[in-house]
């Protein structure tokens, strides 16, 4: 069954005593918060001073002292932007490999993309909320006179009644040309499957650390469907609702996925929600839902799995 999936078990002597470390970060405050421009596509404002600020803050209290492999960041410019004033302020510099038209560097994870139709969906299901919450919080105000840290506010919390809606379409796509949050979770799946996969392959005592800028939407649906906790004697899979969790990533809240594989060989896998205010949540992954995602997107994108995709190990 393994070979039929392309499995081959790793070289004697490798995937004992492992790690592979990944924190994902959304990007720092942008200097305009809203989510679309004139011509309905994602905002590719860059951070603004005061984000540039806050990065700061992160890459010194999460990175020093960190040996980063690598960092991935996304083509538009604000997620480059924050990694670079983070590893600066933390006195670290590592490879910053950016996404383009022409390339998807691979931990680099995707965003949700959409047909122009859906992200005025989108919007429209913002623009209640945010109305309300500038005519109680800043009555009298248009979104564009507030300054950028009042824009974030109202956005992020106009944007969490979209990101719930979106979430409340599971396996159905919104449109023909919006993929379903399912797929959109198989997608992020099938890259962290190949991180989960890797300590197996890595030499003995070897460490991985690799850092990836994104954005909201990134991982929210993979979240979903992937993560693990315990309540009393109950196993929760996934979650229906953000604020199970406390919410969608907001400015740069971040997750660490960490993998590790002790002397005799065997895996602990952990995923931490850190978010910006310092608050943490800790949660496992559920593998078989882990691999069930990659398999499907595998089978949507007509592929065979390559040997770290691992998929019946």
């Amino acid at each position: 069954m393994d070979s039929e999936r392309g499995y081959q078990p790793p070289e004697t002597g490798r995937g004992h005593a492992t790690e592979a470390r990944f924190t994902f970060l959304r990007h720092s405050q942008k200097a305009s918060a809203r989510v679309f421009d004139q011509a309905g596509g994602i905002s590719l404002a860059s951070i603004s001073e005061q984000g540039l600020e806050r990065a700061k803050t992160f890459g010194e209290s999460q990175f020093v002292d960190r040996d980063v492999t690598k960092a991935y960041a996304t083509k538009v410019n604000r997620t480059i932007e924050t990694l670079q004033a983070a590893f600066a302020a933390a006195k670290i510099n590592p490879d910053i490999l950016q996404a383009s038209n022409e390339t998807d560097k691979f931990f680099s994870l995707p965003a949700q993309t959409g047909s122009k139709e859906f992200n005025e969906d989108y919007e429209a299901h913002m623009a209640p909320h945010r109305d309300a919450y500038m005519a109680e919080h800043f009555p009298g105000k248009k979104f564009d006179d507030l300054n950028p840290d009042e824009q974030e506010e109202v956005a992020e919390h106009a944007e969490e009644w979209a990101m719930e809606w979106y979430l409340a379409f599971d396996r159905e796509r919104p449109d023909e040309g919006t993929p379903s949050p399912r797929e959109h979770a198989a997608r992020v799946a099938f890259k962290i499957n190949r991180l989960v996969n890797l300590p197996d392959y890595m030499p003995e005592g070897k460490v991985v650390d690799l850092v990836s800028g994104g954005h909201k939407t990134s991982t929210e649906a993979f979240l979903k469907y992937c993560i693990q906790r315990q309540e009393g004697d109950t196993v929760i899979i996934g979650f229906d609702k953000l604020s199970e969790i406390g919410g969608s990533l907001k400015i740069l809240d971040s997750w660490d996925l960490d993998i590790k594989n002790n002397e005799g060989g065997e895996k602990q896998i952990t995923i931490t929600l850190r978010r910006e205010n310092g608050e943490t949540q800790v949660y496992g992954v559920n593998l078989p839902a882990l691999r069930e995602l990659a398999t499907e997107y595998l089978a949507a994108q007509q592929r065979e799995p390559n040997t770290i995709d691992s998929l019946n190990q």
